[in-house]
Protein backbone atom coordinates (compact mmCIF):
# COMPACT_ATOMS: atom_id res chain seq x y z
CA UNK A 1 0.00 0.00 0.00
CA UNK A 2 1.30 3.17 -0.83
CA UNK A 3 2.05 5.45 1.88
CA UNK A 4 -0.17 8.27 0.67
CA UNK A 5 -3.08 5.90 0.59
CA UNK A 6 -1.99 5.31 4.11
CA UNK A 7 -2.02 8.87 4.81
CA UNK A 8 -5.15 9.71 2.47
CA UNK A 9 -7.15 6.85 4.68
CA UNK A 10 -6.23 8.38 7.82
CA UNK A 11 -7.21 11.72 7.07
CA UNK A 12 -10.26 10.57 5.90
CA UNK A 13 -11.12 8.89 9.24
CA UNK A 14 -10.19 11.67 11.21
CA UNK A 15 -12.67 13.93 9.02
CA UNK A 16 -14.77 11.40 9.57
CA UNK A 17 -14.40 10.87 13.62
CA UNK A 18 -14.60 15.36 13.72
CA UNK A 19 -17.57 15.30 12.19
CA UNK A 20 -19.85 12.66 13.52
CA UNK A 21 -18.34 13.60 17.25
CA UNK A 22 -19.37 17.24 16.78
CA UNK A 23 -17.67 19.39 20.18
CA UNK A 24 -20.24 20.25 22.68
CA UNK A 25 -21.66 24.11 22.93
CA UNK A 26 -21.79 25.33 26.07
CA UNK A 27 -24.68 27.40 26.82
CA UNK A 28 -24.60 30.71 28.77
CA UNK A 29 -28.02 30.21 30.32
CA UNK A 30 -27.53 27.07 32.38
CA UNK A 31 -24.55 29.36 34.58
CA UNK A 32 -26.58 32.53 34.96
CA UNK A 33 -28.37 31.56 38.09
CA UNK A 34 -25.15 29.78 40.12
CA UNK A 35 -25.31 31.07 44.11
CA UNK A 36 -22.68 33.96 44.86
CA UNK A 37 -22.11 31.81 47.77
CA UNK A 38 -23.54 28.83 50.49
CA UNK A 39 -23.93 28.47 53.68
CA UNK A 40 -24.58 25.84 56.43
CA UNK A 41 -26.02 25.98 60.17
CA UNK A 42 -25.82 30.06 59.72
CA UNK A 43 -26.93 32.67 61.85
CA UNK A 44 -26.92 36.20 60.39
CA UNK A 45 -27.70 39.29 62.53
CA UNK A 46 -28.47 43.11 61.95
CA UNK A 47 -27.46 44.89 64.60
CA UNK A 48 -28.29 48.52 65.84
CA UNK A 49 -25.96 50.53 68.30
CA UNK A 50 -29.25 50.00 70.59
CA UNK A 51 -30.70 46.48 69.41
CA UNK A 52 -30.42 43.19 67.27
CA UNK A 53 -32.90 44.83 64.23
CA UNK A 54 -32.69 41.33 62.64
CA UNK A 55 -31.77 37.32 63.14
CA UNK A 56 -32.22 35.15 59.63
CA UNK A 57 -31.08 31.69 60.31
CA UNK A 58 -31.40 28.26 58.99
CA UNK A 59 -30.08 24.57 57.65
CA UNK A 60 -28.28 25.98 54.17
CA UNK A 61 -28.63 29.00 52.16
CA UNK A 62 -27.79 30.11 48.87
CA UNK A 63 -27.26 34.34 48.10
CA UNK A 64 -28.07 34.93 45.10
CA UNK A 65 -27.06 38.31 43.27
CA UNK A 66 -31.14 39.86 43.78
CA UNK A 67 -32.27 37.29 46.35
CA UNK A 68 -31.68 34.59 49.09
CA UNK A 69 -33.16 30.58 49.55
CA UNK A 70 -32.74 29.03 52.78
CA UNK A 71 -34.09 25.64 54.18
CA UNK A 72 -35.43 25.27 57.76
CA UNK A 73 -34.97 29.31 58.04
CA UNK A 74 -36.14 31.55 60.87
CA UNK A 75 -36.30 35.06 60.18
CA UNK A 76 -36.60 37.60 63.48
CA UNK A 77 -38.09 41.21 63.18
CA UNK A 78 -37.32 43.73 65.92
CA UNK A 79 -37.72 46.71 64.20
CA UNK A 80 -41.55 46.85 64.90
CA UNK A 81 -43.44 47.48 67.74
CA UNK A 82 -43.97 43.97 68.15
CA UNK A 83 -40.71 41.22 68.27
CA UNK A 84 -42.16 38.84 65.43
CA UNK A 85 -40.78 35.81 63.76
CA UNK A 86 -41.92 33.79 61.07
CA UNK A 87 -40.41 30.05 60.32
CA UNK A 88 -40.25 27.93 57.39
CA UNK A 89 -39.42 24.70 55.60
CA UNK A 90 -38.29 26.59 52.84
CA UNK A 91 -37.60 30.57 52.25
CA UNK A 92 -37.28 32.44 49.12
CA UNK A 93 -36.06 36.68 50.68
CA UNK A 94 -36.29 38.84 47.72
CA UNK A 95 -36.78 42.94 48.57
CA UNK A 96 -38.13 42.76 51.92
CA UNK A 97 -40.63 39.99 50.24
CA UNK A 98 -40.18 36.46 51.90
CA UNK A 99 -41.83 33.39 49.89
CA UNK A 100 -42.56 30.63 52.69
CA UNK A 101 -43.14 26.95 51.91
CA UNK A 102 -43.68 24.23 54.21
CA UNK A 103 -44.69 24.18 58.21
CA UNK A 104 -45.02 27.98 57.91
CA UNK A 105 -45.29 29.26 61.83
CA UNK A 106 -45.71 33.13 62.23
CA UNK A 107 -45.22 34.19 66.27
CA UNK A 108 -45.76 37.94 67.30
CA UNK A 109 -44.95 39.07 71.06
CA UNK A 110 -48.45 39.55 71.90
CA UNK A 111 -49.63 35.93 71.99
CA UNK A 112 -50.71 36.12 68.13
CA UNK A 113 -49.51 33.31 65.79
CA UNK A 114 -50.52 31.64 62.38
CA UNK A 115 -50.02 28.12 60.65
CA UNK A 116 -50.24 27.43 56.98
CA UNK A 117 -48.14 25.10 54.48
CA UNK A 118 -47.36 28.25 52.03
CA UNK A 119 -47.60 32.23 52.21
CA UNK A 120 -46.02 35.32 51.65
CA UNK A 121 -44.79 37.71 54.27
CA UNK A 122 -44.27 41.49 52.92
CA UNK A 123 -41.88 43.11 55.64
CA UNK A 124 -42.37 46.64 54.41
CA UNK A 125 -45.74 46.61 53.66
CA UNK A 126 -47.15 44.69 56.79
CA UNK A 127 -49.11 42.37 55.34
CA UNK A 128 -49.10 38.14 54.99
CA UNK A 129 -51.32 35.91 52.35
CA UNK A 130 -51.82 32.70 51.52
CA UNK A 131 -53.78 30.80 48.85
CA UNK A 132 -54.06 27.75 50.80
CA UNK A 133 -55.46 26.67 54.58
CA UNK A 134 -54.40 28.35 57.37
CA UNK A 135 -55.03 28.79 61.03
CA UNK A 136 -54.55 31.67 63.40
CA UNK A 137 -54.77 31.35 67.37
CA UNK A 138 -54.43 34.28 69.94
CA UNK A 139 -55.12 33.38 73.36
CA UNK A 140 -57.85 30.69 73.53
CA UNK A 141 -59.25 32.21 70.28
CA UNK A 142 -58.57 30.68 66.91
CA UNK A 143 -59.58 31.49 63.03
CA UNK A 144 -59.42 28.67 60.12
CA UNK A 145 -60.23 29.52 56.33
CA UNK A 146 -58.64 29.91 53.30
CA UNK A 147 -57.10 32.55 51.32
CA UNK A 148 -55.79 34.90 53.88
CA UNK A 149 -54.60 38.40 53.63
CA UNK A 150 -53.53 39.48 56.93
CA UNK A 151 -52.60 43.41 57.36
CA UNK A 152 -50.58 43.51 60.51
CA UNK A 153 -50.19 46.74 60.47
CA UNK A 154 -54.20 47.67 60.99
CA UNK A 155 -54.60 44.39 62.57
CA UNK A 156 -57.51 43.17 59.74
CA UNK A 157 -57.97 39.87 58.13
CA UNK A 158 -59.63 39.31 54.95
CA UNK A 159 -60.22 35.36 54.56
CA UNK A 160 -62.40 32.94 52.85
CA UNK A 161 -64.19 29.86 54.37
CA UNK A 162 -63.69 31.17 57.33
CA UNK A 163 -64.69 28.92 61.00
CA UNK A 164 -63.40 30.19 64.28
CA UNK A 165 -63.33 29.61 67.84
CA UNK A 166 -63.71 33.09 69.88
CA UNK A 167 -63.93 33.70 73.60
CA UNK A 168 -65.61 36.69 75.64
CA UNK A 169 -64.15 37.56 78.89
Amino acid sequence: MPISLFFSLVLALLLGMFSYFKPAESSQDSIDNVPLFELDSFVIYEISPHKINHFFAGDHAKKFPDYYEATNAKLTNNKRELLESIRADHVIYQDDVINLKGNVHYVREDGLEFRSQEGVYDQQNSFAKTKGAFTITKNHNSVHGTQLYYDLAHDTVDANQITGIYQLN
